[in-house]
Order: C-alpha cells, then sequence, then structure tokens
C-alpha cells in the first residue's frame, strides 16, 4: 500500500480541484430542477389537464432518469479508481460497457413508452384525458431515453477527470435551447401551429439531441480520452467485463430505483395531510433543492477525489480527504442554515402575501428545515462523496432501502392515516430517515471498509 505525505500536498490544489468540481455540478443540478419547473410553468396556461399530464410525464422520466444515475454513478467510480491508478484502456473498457448496459436497458423502456403509453398509463392516471396527453407526450419523447442515457454517462465520465464545466456548459445550453422551443411549439409562434403538450414533448426531445450533439463534438474535437472509436467496443466486448460492472452497478441501480419510487411515495402520502402540507413542500421545494444542490455537487467533487486517492492506493490521503469534505459539509451548512432562519421573514414576505395560518405553517417549516437540514447534507456527502467512491454500494443499498422502506415511510404512513399531528411534526418526519441513518453510516466510514482500490 502506498502513503502520501500529506505535508507534501498542496492545499491550494485540493481547494481548487473540490471547487472546480463542486460549484459546477451543483449548479447543473440546480439548472434541471428549474427546467422542469419551467416546463410545468409553461404548460399551466393549457389548464389542468395539460399540467397534469406534463408533470406525470416527468415523473416517469425522473424515475428513469434514476436509474441512468445508478448507471453513471458506478461508471463514474471505477473511472476515478482507474485514472488514480493511471490506467487508460480500463477507464476506456468500463465507459464502453457502461454505455452499451444502459443501451440495451434502455431500449424496451423506450419502446414502451413510444408504443404501449395508452396501455399502462392508464394503470396509474385514472382520467382518459390525462392517459391521452401523457401517452402522446411519452410517445414523442420515448427516444430522449435513449439520448439521455449516453448523455449522462458522458457526463460522468467527465467530472471522473475532474471536468464539470463542459457538463455545465452544455446543460446550460440545451436548457435555454428547451425553453426556447416550448415557446415556439406549445403556443406556436415564427410560423409553427401551436401544438400544446406536444409541443413541449417535441421541445425537450429536440434540445436533449442537441444537447448530445454538442457535447460528442467537443469529446471529439477536444481529443478527449473518451472520444471512442470502433475498436474500442470490440476490446471491451467481453463477458467477464460486462458481468463485473453489471455486478458493481446492481447495488446502486436498486438504490437508487427504491429512493426514487419512495420519495415518490412519500409525496403521495403527503397530498393525504391535506392542502395545507402540500402548500408549505411546495413552497419549501425551490429551497431544498438549492440546499441539497450544494452538497451533492461537494459529495460529487469528494468522490472523485477520493476515487482517485483509492485508485493510486493513496488510503493517508482519501481518509484526509474525507475529513477535509466533512469539515466543509459541516461549516457550510451551519453558516447556511443560520443565514436561512434568520431571514425567514423576509423569504415568505417575498413569496407573496399568505393568509396568517399558511404563513405560521411555512414559518415552522423553515425552522425545522433549519435545524435538520444538516442531517441530511451530512448523510449526503458521506454517502455519495466517501463509501460509494470506495465501492461499498452493498451497505448503502441495505442501509438507504431499510431505513426508508421499513422505517420512515411506515411510520409517515401511520402518523398521516390515524393521527392528527401538528404540520410541524409531520415536515419533521421527513427528516426521520437522515437521524436514523446517521450513527451506521459513521461507524461504517470509521471501519474503513470503502478504503478498496477497484482498479487492482
Amino acid at each position: 500500500m502506498k502513503h502520501i505525505d500529506i505535508n507534501e500536498a498542496s492545499r491550494y490544489q485540493i481547494w481548487r480541484s473540490a471547487v472546480l468540481i463542486a460549484i459546477p455540478f451543483a449548479l447543473q443540478v440546480l439548472l434541471q430542477s428549474l427546467l422542469g419547473m419551467a416546463d410545468i410553468l409553461m404548460v399551466g396556461t393549457l389548464g389542468t389537464l395539460a399540467i397534469a399530464a406534463v408533470g406525470l410525464a416527468a415523473k416517469l422520466h425522473f424515475l428513469l432518469l434514476i436509474i441512468m444515475s445508478g448507471i453513471s454513478t458506478a461508471s463514474s467510480v471505477l473511472i476515478a479508481q482507474y485514472i488514480g491508478a493511471k490506467k487508460r484502456q480500463e477507464c476506456l473498457d468500463t465507459f464502453v460497457v457502461s454505455l452499451l448496459v444502459g443501451i440495451v436497458l434502455m431500449i424496451p423502456l423506450a419502446f414502451a413508452f413510444g408504443f404501449g403509453g395508452a396501455t399502462w398509463v392508464a394503470w396509474i392516471n385514472p382520467d382518459p384525458e390525462v392517459v391521452a396527453l401523457t401517452a402522446g407526450y411519452l410517445s414523442v419523447t420515448a427516444p430522449v431515453l435513449i439520448l439521455t442515457l449516453i448523455v449522462v454517462v458522458f457526463e460522468g465520465a467527465l467530472r471522473a477527470q475532474g471536468n464539470a464545466n463542459v457538463p455545465l456548459i452544455f446543460s446550460a445550453i440545451s436548457a435555454a435551447i428547451n425553453v426556447a422551443l416550448n415557446y415556439i411549439f406549445i403556443f406556436g409562434h415564427f410560423g409553427f401551429p401551436a401544438m400544446g403538450v406536444l409541443g413541449a414533448a417535441w421541445a425537450t426531445l429536440l434540445a436533449r439531441f442537441l444537447h448530445l450533439v454538442l457535447l460528442l463534438l467537443w469529446v471529439y474535437l477536444s481529443k478527449n480520452t473518451f472520444a471512442i472509436k470502433w475498436r474500442n467496443f470490440v476490446h471491451a466486448f467481453d463477458a467477464n467485463k460486462f458481468s463485473g460492472f453489471v455486478l458493481f452497478a446492481l447495488p446502486l441501480v436498486l438504490n437508487y430505483a427504491f429512493w426514487g419510487l419512495g420519495n415518490t411515495l412519500y409525496h403521495i402520502l403527503a397530498g393525504f395531510a391535506g392542502t395545507e402540507v402540500l402548500s408549505v413542500l411546495g413552497v419549501m421545494a425551490p429551497f431544498e433543492i438549492g440546499f441539497l444542490s450544494l452538497f451533492a455537487g461537494i459529495a460529487n467533487a469528494s468522490a472523485v477525489m477520493i476515487g482517485q486517492a483509492l485508485g493510486a492506493d493513496k488510503h493517508d490521503y482519501a481518509w484526509y480527504l474525507h475529513k477535509l469534505f466533512d469539515r466543509i459539509t459541516l461549516v457550510l451548512v451551519a453558516l447556511l442554515s443560520v443565514s436561512l432562519w434568520l431571514s425567514i421573514d423576509f423569504l415568505i414576505e417575498a413569496m407573496g402575501d399568505f393568509e396568517e395560518p399558511l404563513y405560521e405553517s411555512i414559518s415552522t417549516a423553515f425552522m425545522v428545515s433549519c435545524s435538520l437540514m444538516w442531517l441530511r447534507s451530512v448523510n449526503m456527502v458521506r454517502i455519495v462523496g466517501v463509501l460509494r467512491a470506495g465501492g461499498d454500494n452493498t451497505f448503502c443499498l441495505i442501509c438507504d432501502t431499510t431505513v426508508m422502506w421499513l422505517i420512515g415511510l411506515p411510520i409517515f404512513f401511520l402518523v398521516i392515516w390515524f393521527t392528527q399531528l401538528p404540520l410541524v411534526f409531520v415536515y419533521a418526519l421527513l427528516f426521520l430517515e437522515e437521524l436514523v441513518k446517521f450513527v451506521p453510516v459513521y461507524l461504517r466510514i470509521g471501519k474503513k471498509y470503502w478504503m478498496q482500490n477497484l482498479a487492482r
């Protein structure tokens, strides 16, 4: 095992690397969330049926995006370690295999979106008009699944190299194109007919296609490592490589899928708690998204840098990075939480003229969030940025799914259906999982099982 003298490491270079990965990734996550909100707002003028259809289609796309993210995360963890070990061919093999595995997985789902929507969408929504609009949207955007899979895997590989700026730039361009095309196709401008919901679908498809084209042009014109050629597919086409990647990625994909389904179920259950709870969650959503986008960026920077350190057998350096990112997270979340708490009244008044009972409920929710958001942020950085960086995927799967499906969701269901607890307790229950996971995750990191060189 190689060791590194931390005193020889450039503190400036460490901070520079962390910032150059964390900030662009955080901005990209925030941008994607805002784009989803923009789609809903732009079809909002078409009526409640259009909103319901686009919202339902967006949720279905989001659930599959979570699965794609599991494949991309598995790929980027391995690539980061191979980069640390200076094994270029293994980087390319992993990248190609992850692309092929993802495409094979997405093809049948794309067919289900494209040709079977009218049948199976009716299983999850009883309104025939919403079903028809949703099925039409999905039939147009079916190719988006494959396009997005390719984009997501390329972006994960680039971030594993430490290049988070390029994914951010092309995501921003794609988002701008999407909004512009929404304006043209939904409402009918510049000679195009007003297509309504189908216009939003065509805008999404064309924007994602142009996103992929621009990304590929940059990769190949810049002669990036991942400018793959046919011979790379031939070299990677090996049963052992495919099975090895699938076994490594499967816990991650399942983890992401169970999380996505559980998160959706939380929101469904919250709807049964009453309009006030849904209103509070709607108001809090933008702030929570912004908050967690930052810490998702920090977690991603931690995963890349720790992964590269482990791949190079620099275990002492990996541990140093874990402690550094822990401190960064705690300091930032404390500063942000205190600042948000002091700004509660100003923020609520800036958002609108709420009636007194709702105003008090939103204010209370802000206080709960400021008090408990540190749990969610620290757990995110430790799980995503440390444990997964070392390939401890099975523990993460067991911890996340057990806590969510056996503790968090059942207790939330019981409280919603069988009690009349005040909103403050209902909202605080959304953080129960993070409290339960905190100690097991802390202990797991301390045992250092995650310190694995996956590049050997």
